[in-house]
């Protein structure tokens, strides 16, 4: 018999409230929210006090104060939530990664509109996007900035790469079920208890962190933008202090330790950390590490040969150093312009597109999965001409199975389709964009670079389709392909049994439609 009308509203809020009390419903989704909670008041009453005792900030200081002990006040006295806080499934990763991220740029786009810095909310939700997805993509002069606002900033983009970190080496093995030979790092590389590996990995981040700070302190940079250039450089971010980015330094010094400290930025973690434990046999067999060793040092011979020429023979190799170093970690650091010719913007591209290695903070098609479509396609052209063939693929020793091997097919059409996708609508909402321009300007949000190869692309303005496009492009790149795409099918499944709720008896289910 079927219910009446009021009796199934009833019914559709008693399945929520159910849904809420589920460890797999919105109280995981409550805690990611404390989480977001916690991170951007920290970084708020932080970033607040950096003008004191001058107040120089003025209002933004203020409201960076003032919202960042509210935020913290909301957590505290919601702290209960977290007591039985533990992710065991790919859906409570996936689920807890993307409201993070949700509510982080739904707080930080509020916090931006109320201190002044931005006047609308799609170009909020822009920069909010930008800082905690390490993108260095931005409409704000960094110059007409208090320090404050600066630092802020910087501090977003450091929690942004710290994030990235925990969700490869400690979230992966969980949401992979075992048949990602990337997903091992973490219990390989770091402890295997979750709690012990997240505290090596912050220790490793900081240290990097600190010691990039130090370095440029040296090089001259100046106490305030060292601290700004290292949270930036070591999260692969690439906000700077000034509006011309790393050109506004003209120093030589300077660039070489950006360049290290990109290049770092793209490695794998476990990488530094193998060399600190002295374990040089792992490195050697790891087969992604000679590959992003050959394009970074092939990327930057290219960029040389391809060059203008123009002054010494130091500046022209340090030039094409961090051209390929900014491109490849997708740090998005600018020391001239990206000027390419057009037999070279394939190239750079390439680099940008691929970006750093598997359990890096930066983001891109990743060089581990590059190897892996290289060598299925070898594979696949044996098989062409020897049915008989027999060839397992294997990346740094470990066999990637065939599972592995039609998800990564899948990742790379949805790869290619959102940069598609993301270029159209950038195209709608700015007419006087070339093609080339637009593909660079989508390919650059959704690896998480920033600034595009392509001097039209990065000196267009957008709108507000353009913008939250961008906002789309990031978040789904940070996220990663995968993740994102779950969420989309549980948020549609979700919307589906709500409307099939007032014409039909059937119970929800927990599995994807």
């Amino acid at each position: 018999m079927s219910l009446s009308f009021p009796m199934r509203i009833a019914t559709l809020k008693l399945n929520q409230m159910r849904n809420f009390k589920s460890p797999n419903g919105l109280q995981s989704n409550y805690s990611s929210m404390l989480f977001a909670s916690i991170s951007l008041g920290a970084i708020s009453i932080v970033a607040g006090f950096a003008d004191y005792p001058s107040g120089a900030g003025g209002r933004v200081s203020l409201v960076l104060v003032i919202s960042g002990f509210f935020l913290m006040l909301f957590a505290v006295l919601n702290i209960k939530g977290l007591a039985n806080f533990e992710l065991n499934n790919p859906s409570e990763v996936f689920s807890f990664s993307f409201y993070f991220l949700l509510s982080f740029i739904t707080f930080q786009s509020v916090l931006l509109i109320a201190s002044g810095v931005v006047d609308t909310i799609d170009v909020a939700i822009l920069e909010s996007a930008s800082g905690i997805t390490t993108t260095a993509l931005s409409s704000l002069n960094p110059e007409a900035l208090p320090t404050s606002m600066n630092v802020f900033r910087a501090l977003t983009q450091w929690v942004g790469g710290l994030g990235a970190l925990f969700l490869v080496f400690v979230a992966t093995p969980i949401s992979s079920s075992g048949d990602n030979p990337s997903a091992a790092y973490g219990p390989k590389i770091f402890s295997r208890k979750p709690l012990k590996r997240m505290q090596e990995i912050a220790m490793l981040y900081i240290g990097l962190t600190v010691c990039v700070f130090a370095a440029l302190n040296v090089a001259g940079m100046g106490l305030f933008d060292s601290f700004a250039h290292s949270l930036t450089s070591s999260s692969t971010g690439g906000f700077s202090t000034r509006a011309s980015s790393i050109s506004s330094f003209q120093s030589g010094p300077i660039e070489w330790v950006l360049i290290c400290a990109m290049f770092l930025g793209g490695l794998n973690l476990g990488i530094i950390w193998w060399i600190g434990r002295r374990k040089l046999q792992n490195i050697k067999s790891n087969t992604e590490l000679r590959l992003y060793l050959l394009m970074f040092f092939g990327g930057a011979v290219l960029f040389w040969l391809k060059g203008d020429f123009i002054g010494s023979f130091g500046y022209q190799v340090r030039d094409a150093f961090f051209k390929a170093s900014s491109l490849l970690s997708t740090t998005g650091y600018v020391n001239k312009g990206w000027e390419f010719s057009s037999g070279i913007s394939a190239i750079a591209l390439l680099l940008l597109a691929t970006g750093g290695m598997a359990g890096s903070p930066g983001g891109g098609f990743g060089v581990h999965r590059l190897i892996e479509l290289v060598k299925y396609l070898r594979r696949e052209l044996t098989r062409k001409y020897n049915r008989q063939a027999i060839r397992k693929i294997k990346v740094s020793g470990e066999v990637v199975n065939e599972r592995e091997l039609d998800k990564l097919q899948g990742y790379t059409a949805i790869f290619i389709f959102i940069i598609a996708i993301g270029s159209f609508l950038l195209s709608l909402d700015n007419e006087s964009l070339r093609i080339e321009d637009s593909i660079a300007v989508s390919l650059s949000a959704f690896v998480t670079a920033g600034p595009p190869i392509t001097e039209a692309g990065l000196d267009n303005a957008y709108g507000i389709l353009g913008n939250f496009t961008l906002s789309v492009l990031m978040v789904v790149g940070r996220l990663s392909i995968l993740p994102a795409a779950y969420m989309l099918l549980k948020l549609s499944q979700s919307i589906k049994l709500n409307l099939r709720g007032f014409v039909s008896d059937e119970e929800p289910s927990d599995e994807i439609l």
